[in-house]
């Protein structure tokens, strides 16, 4: 019942026994008692005013719960999985959970731990489960992210383009009539981009999952993870071969090495050629993506001199804003082997395309898990990456470029 309708009800419970009392008022002054029906009366009102009051407080405290910031609940990943029906669903016989879209252990511990007392299963609820540090995914984030409904992502590349844009001019006496104008030309190829699936699975007890809803998020958490670890690596560098994706540095046009000086170049030189490169095809370069230990390289880059002589030239120790070097964002990412970069208008030279968000499905139906009452935990999502113009993308090494 609504506030509202428990606060009149209390109303009429109130005028009820202001009625009852001035009826009854004759009565208490003649007898200094009331008759048993008069008890039973009182007793009446009472029962309902004590209901009335109880469910009216509790009702105000479910609202003030419900509008404080920190009693709000947010759901992970897992809370997702472990609380979806198909889930549910497996626990009662079902041999699959089906897909349970989220938008992303050592083997033998997992497939080995059984029993109450076992160290995976703890006798108290605790903070959760310390595991390694995440990697900052990026490279994703550069591109445009699509939709495709197909399998196969076809698309039109320019390969030449020849500009004869001119006055137009001849004629008698050289007027610009009656002449032809320039003509320029355009040359374009089909191109087709695969989509290609990324997955990887465990083994896990079905009791463990059961027993132990915290580990079960955090199984699903690491496999999401491991998925866009390798997203990113392929989106990178994938080869194009063996259904891998065919990547941006793969795509990219190589660095031309005669920009560089190699006798008074340094890092931040390299890059700066690798730019006006990149530019080169009229499209304006927005990041740079390199390892962090040869963006860390770079920032501790001082000017000539020892010790207290010697100044950053360009770094600034205590700014925490985005790394950027020549005016353009930097992607400091592992995914980039050391002594490596890549320079490159990306949010117009390249795009991805998501056929199936990562996924995580859970089933018994894998070789003998049914009667062993084990699980097979797949991860996986389906995508392809096109470039449209390998000349914005430019690849290269250090120290010269190479």
């Amino acid at each position: 019942m609504e506030i509202k309708d428990m606060e009149t009800k209390l109303s009429g419970i109130e005028a009820d026994l202001k009625t009852f009392f001035a009826k009854h008022a004759e009565e208490f002054k003649a007898t200094g008692a009331s008759s048993a029906e008069t008890k039973a009366a009182l007793e009446k009102l009472g029962e309902d005013w004590k209901e009335c009051s109880s469910r009216l407080l509790a009702v105000e405290q479910k609202i003030v719960s419900r509008n404080d910031p920190g009693a709000t609940e947010v759901k992970s990943v897992g809370d997702l999985m472990v609380e979806s029906e198909g889930f549910k669903a497996m626990a009662k016989g079902a041999n699959r959970s089906g897909q349970i879209k989220v938008g992303s252990f050592h083997k033998t511990a997992i497939v080995n731990a059984t029993g109450q007392n076992q160290p995976l299963v703890p006798d108290m609820r605790v903070p959760g489960i310390m595991g390694p540090g995440l990697r900052r995914l990026t490279v994703r984030d550069l591109m445009p992210n699509l939709r495709t409904s197909s399998n196969l992502v076809q698309f039109v590349r320019e390969l030449l383009f020849t500009n004869n844009a001119a006055s137009q001019t001849g004629g008698s006496p050289n007027s610009g009539e009656n002449v032809a104008k320039p003509e320029s030309a355009l040359t374009f190829e089909m191109e087709n981009a695969p989509v290609e699936t990324i997955a990887h699975w465990i083994p896990a007890s079905r009791q463990i999952l059961d027993d132990a809803p915290a580990l079960s998020a955090y199984i699903n958490s690491r496999l999401l993870f491991g998925l866009k670890l390798e997203e990113e690596r392929q989106l990178l560098l994938g080869s194009g071969s063996s259904n891998n994706l065919s990547g941006l540095v793969t795509e990219a046009t190589a660095y031309d090495t005669a920009r560089t000086n190699v006798a008074t170049d340094t890092f931040m030189d390299v890059i700066r050629h690798a730019i006006t490169q990149a530019e080169a095809s009229f499209f304006d370069v927005d990041a740079v993506i390199l390892n962090p230990q040869d963006w860390e390289s770079i920032e501790l880059t001082k000017t000539s001199g020892s010790g207290a002589d010697g100044r950053y030239i360009f770094a600034n120790p205590q700014s925490i804003a985005t790394p950027r070097l020549w005016g353009k964002t930097v992607v400091p990412t592992y995914a980039m082997p050391r002594s490596q970069f890549l320079v490159g208008a990306f949010a117009l030279a390249a795009a991805i395309w998501d056929r199936d968000d990562a996924t995580v499905e859970v089933s018994r139906e894998h070789s003998d898990f049914f009667i062993r009452n084990m699980v097979a935990i797949l991860a996986e999502e389906r995508l392809t990456l096109t470039v449209y113009r390998p000349s914005a993308l430019v690849y290269g090494g250090f120290p010269y470029g190479s």
